[in-house]
């Protein structure tokens, strides 16, 4: 469509690498990560293949997010020395491919850390297998393609309509909790409530220092695995970031964030660090409110003509004013009246037009079948042994007795 695409994920397929360097230029080239570890049992030497120890080492180093290109590299060339496979070809030529698959090198792509196999795009195709078939015509695939996505829009109408209707169980009391329980999504407030949690009431995430630099603020903050990580706070831009890079990576705010939050008494999250991804619809009202101007029209973009919307919003005030009255609570005969003058029209006195009588749908209304054909259609199947005269036919030991009553008095 004239865009390219900003990541592209594919096998280690040689002729693929060459092209997407040829044409797409400015996309950032993948290799599926389960491709590259799926042959690392066939690329070990026979006595490594049952070492645990090795399995997990080369797991921690390579499937890591929150170590740097350099620590990978120091961990790897440690691993290959203790195992003795430092001139094994196939892992050398893995390592020199290493800025293609390793996530260590994607850290500060957005949302790499959801995209790292070809499972993604194998997934949508299952998805529109079940409305394709492979003989269908160009009309037939328009039709169900068009389906597909009528699916699609019909599941995401009805998490928006979860979002907002359920109300989010709150875990604690601060009003930064209340806040993310207002413009995350369900698997994503989840998420986010597990972070705040530990940062604000486990003792191992916890600020060790401070240091300020005119408009800069660093903290150093410590985790449960004992790992310090540095936030850095920019006050003029109000913009915070991690070392962990969870944000960049994922798109949610880490512990260390929400205890850099914390620390400063900020109640309310930045608007820079609500993401996009995991956010509710725009048009979803927030349950427990109190962050939200009801007056307040979301019908268009910071960019929009603020003049329109506000007379936009003025019709919609004088409309309700006009139909349901100044706050005031009004009889069912006066709002009757106040219906019929806004539309215009009056309930007739007499109604000519009821609903069609209630009748039987059951059934598809098919023929009944001739002797004949039901004949040629019993020949047709496959007959079954009984239990109870051991004969070859279509009856069973319950209902033997009768078939052959039958058969005898036809003879």
């Amino acid at each position: 469509m004239g865009v390219a695409p900003k990541l592209i994920v594919t096998d280690q397929d040689l002729g693929m690498k060459v092209a997407v360097e040829e044409v797409l230029v400015n996309t950032r080239h993948r290799w599926c990560m389960w491709h590259v570890m799926n042959k690392v049992a066939d690329k070990l030497p026979k006595n490594m293949l049952g070492s645990d120890q090795l399995k997990k080492e080369l797991n921690a180093c390579v499937w890591s997010e929150l170590i740097e290109p350099d620590a990978f590299e120091e961990t790897w060339h440690a691993i290959m020395e203790r195992y003795g496979l430092t001139n094994n070809v196939w892992f050398s030529s893995m390592f020199a491919s290493r800025k293609f698959w390793v996530p260590a090198f994607f850290r500060d792509f957005s949302m790499s850390s959801l995209i790292k196999t070809t499972s993604i795009s194998e997934s949508q195709n299952n998805f529109f297998k079940r409305y394709s078939k492979s003989r269908a015509n160009l009309m037939q695939f328009y039709m169900n393609y068009n389906h597909a996505l009528e699916t699609q829009r019909s599941n995401s109408a009805k998490l928006e309509y979860y979002d907002s209707t359920k109300v989010p169980i709150l875990r604690t009391g601060l009003e930064i909790e209340k806040h993310a329980s207002t413009i995350y999504s369900g698997s994503a407030y989840t998420e986010i409530q597990e972070e705040i949690v530990y940062a604000c009431f486990s003792l191992s995430c916890a600020t060790l220092g401070v240091s300020t630099n005119t408009d800069i603020e660093v903290y150093d903050i410590n985790d449960k695995d004992s790992n310090s990580w540095t936030v850095t706070y920019s006050i003029g831009d109000d913009t915070y970031l991690c070392g962990c890079k969870k944000f960049e990576r994922l798109g949610l705010l880490c512990s260390h964030i929400f205890c850099v939050l914390k620390h400063n008494f900020v109640k309310l999250i930045p608007e820079k660090l609500h993401g996009g991804r995991w956010l509710k619809s725009q048009f979803v009202k927030p349950i427990h409110g109190g962050f939200c101007d009801d007056q307040e029209i979301h019908l268009a973009h910071k960019e929009g003509n603020i003049d329109q919307i506000n007379a936009f919003a003025a019709i919609i005030e004088e409309g309700r004013k006009q139909l349901l009255g100044e706050d005031v609570v009004l009889s069912s005969t006066q709002k009757r009246a106040m219906i019929e003058n806004f539309y215009g029209s009056h309930v007739p006195n007499n109604i000519e037009v009821h609903p069609p009588e209630v009748v039987s749908t059951k059934g598809s209304g098919s023929r009944k079948k001739s002797k004949r054909e039901s004949a040629i259609k019993l020949a047709m199947k496959p007959g079954r042994k009984c239990g109870n005269c051991h004969e070859i036919g279509h009856h069973d030991s319950r209902n033997c007795k009768k078939v052959n009553e039958k058969s005898n008095q036809r003879q």
